[in-house]
This record gives C-alpha cells, structure tokens and sequence, in this order.
C-alpha cells in the first residue's frame, strides 16, 4: 500500500527516453511559460496537442495507462472549467455577449473563452509534467540535475531520498491502526476514527523524523556533506538528440504564441 502511485515503466523505445531528463524539463517549462503568457486558448490547444502527440509517439510509456494516470487531473481541470465558465465576472455585465442564457444562467464569450484557456493550460501541465518524469526513473532526474545544471548532491539526492521515503508512510499509518486494535482501543465508526486520528498522526510524524535522521546520517557518511566535487556512477551528457528536442520544443512554442497572436 503506498500514496504515491507505481511509477509509469516505459515499454517501447522513445526519443524522450534518450534524452536528458533537464531537457526535458527545460521544453516543458517553456511550453508552459508560453501557455501563460498567451491569452488566446488557441496558444494552449497548440502545445496540448503537441504534448499529447509526444505521449503517444516518443515517450515510450504505455498508453492505457497514461490516461488512466491523468484522467483525475483531466477531471479536475474540466471541473474548474466549468465553475469558471458560471461564475465569470461577466455574467452580470449588460454589456457582454451572451453565448447560453437560460434563467439564472448566462454565459457569456468572455467566460467561455476563459474557461476553455483554463482546462487547456491545467491539461497541459498534467501531461507535461507525464512527459518530465515519466520516461525516466528519479535517480536519473537527480544524476542529470546534478551534473547538467550543478545542482548540489545534498538537495538533489537529499529530494530524491525523501521521495523514496515517502511511501512508507502509509505502512506506518497501517502499523498505527494495527498497534491500537492488538492493544484494545481501537475506534469504532467515523467520529471514533476522527478522535484519535491525531494520535496517529503524531505517531506517524514521529517516525518520519527517526526515518529523516537515519537517512540524514547515511548520506553524511557517504560524503554528501563533504563540500568536494564528487565523482559520478551514472554519466548523463548531452547531445545531438537534446539539442533536436530543444529546438522542436522551443519551435513548437513559437507556433503557439504565433497562431494565439494571429487569432
């Protein structure tokens, strides 16, 4: 049992897969700064496509299971979409053009346009942030950022070392709740489990510190805190397919900021 979701395993060869992990990453944040800065839903819709188009083609994960991966988030964004669609400030504004006006209900250009830039841009981070992470494993994503942009060894794997971590939290949820029912206190019914949810919790919190400093220990004696340049296992060099993808990810972000300015 875990809070955090099996990692995606990629199961074909992608072009993604081949490349830096900062590159992508650095593709992904210009798309994103793009998305934002372009008012017109036209600028999103372009690098949505674009993103979803690398998922399928370059990435190398498996497909079904991408989409059931950003299914929430694609749902959450159509959620905010649609509150955003009824609640615009225009509603009320005589001077608006009105699109659907059904009683109480109006909506207008404004808003319609508004909430579609919205799910587009929530959309495109989900399946950004797929494209970032998903085609490598976390230890790479610290390698690259280590040796690509001189991030220092102890934040970096000190990030990754608190991701590795953090599914055991709910195995000492569940050994929380087992300890009370072996001794006889356990809570019945919801407003029971709501009394001594902060029991647990400070158990739980407890544990993660021990946890934090053992872990802060042994990176301590592996030299994280030394304060010299360190040597590396797993080289990561850059090269002719990160520039390729720098200058299709920069391009496709041109045509989009182009085609939301056209509109």
């Amino acid at each position: 049992m875990s809070f955090l979701p099996a990692p995606l395993e990629p199961v074909r060869p992608g072009l993604l897969r081949e490349v830096a992990p900062v590159t992508r990453l650095v593709v992904a944040v210009a798309w994103l700064a793009a998305a934002f800065v372009g008012v017109d839903p036209r600028v999103p819709a372009v690098l949505l496509m674009a993103a979803v188009v690398s998922l399928a083609t370059l990435s190398g994960l498996p497909l079904r299971a991408s989409v059931r991966r950003l299914a929430p988030l694609v749902l959450a964004a159509a959620g905010l979409a649609l509150l955003t669609l009824v609640l615009h400030p225009t509603r009320t504004d005589p001077a608006a053009i009105v699109v659907v006006e059904l009683g109480p209900l109006r909506i207008t250009a404004a808003a319609a346009s508004a909430a579609l830039a919205l799910a587009l841009r929530l959309a495109l981070i989900a399946v950004a942030s797929l494209l970032v992470f998903g085609p490598s494993d976390p230890t790479t994503f610290a390698d690259s950022l280590v040796q690509q942009w001189r991030v220092p060894d102890r934040f970096a794997y000190g990030t990754l070392a608190a991701l590795r971590i953090a599914p055991y939290l709910a195995a000492d949820w569940s050994s929380t709740r087992a300890v009370r029912r072996l001794r006889g206190i356990e809570a019945r019914g919801p407003v029971g489990s709501l009394r001594v949810a902060g029991a647990r919790l400070v158990a739980l919190l407890v544990s993660a510190v021990r946890r934090g400093e053992r872990m802060a220990l042994a990176m301590d004696a592996r030299g994280f805190d030394a304060g010299r340049r360190r040597t590396h296992f797993r080289p990561i060099r850059l090269g002719v397919r990160d520039a390729v993808v720098l200058a299709a990810g920069w391009a496709v972000a041109v045509v989009a900021l182009v085609a939301g300015a056209w509109g």
